[in-house]
């Protein structure tokens, strides 16, 4: 396995470039049902601001399905897609952010 996946899997975050990014399991509290889903946070040391991932996230059962789900976006936008990164439900984060964002994943296809 791939150092970066082993380290968001055991830790819960990974480091790369001005950012650090977070995953963790988003649910209502108190519980409505049972459904949980992965949330991945991302800071940005650049401009000192916290962003969200944007993705239709399906619910999980525990840590590592959230895991799972998150590798697959990382690793589309690592493979060229857009990220879907935000500040508010309605706001998107910077065009330079996103930019950024999507440039120090790339880096990840050498590690």
């Amino acid at each position: 396995m791939e150092e970066w996946k082993e380290q968001l899997r055991e830790e819960g975050y990974i480091e790369i470039g001005d950012f650090f990014i977070e995953l963790s399991i988003d649910m209502e509290c108190p519980c409505k049902d049972d459904e949980v889903y992965p949330a991945i946070t991302v800071y940005d040391n650049k401009t000192e601001s916290w962003y969200y991932i944007d993705e239709p996230f399906e619910p999980v059962n525990n840590f590592t399905e959230a895991w799972e789900q998150t590798i697959k976006v990382l690793e589309d936008y690592i493979n060229g897609r857009e990220p879907r990164l935000k500040r508010s439900p309605k706001k998107f984060a910077p065009s330079d952010v996103i930019q950024r964002f999507a440039e120090a994943l790339k880096e990840f296809k050498n590690k």
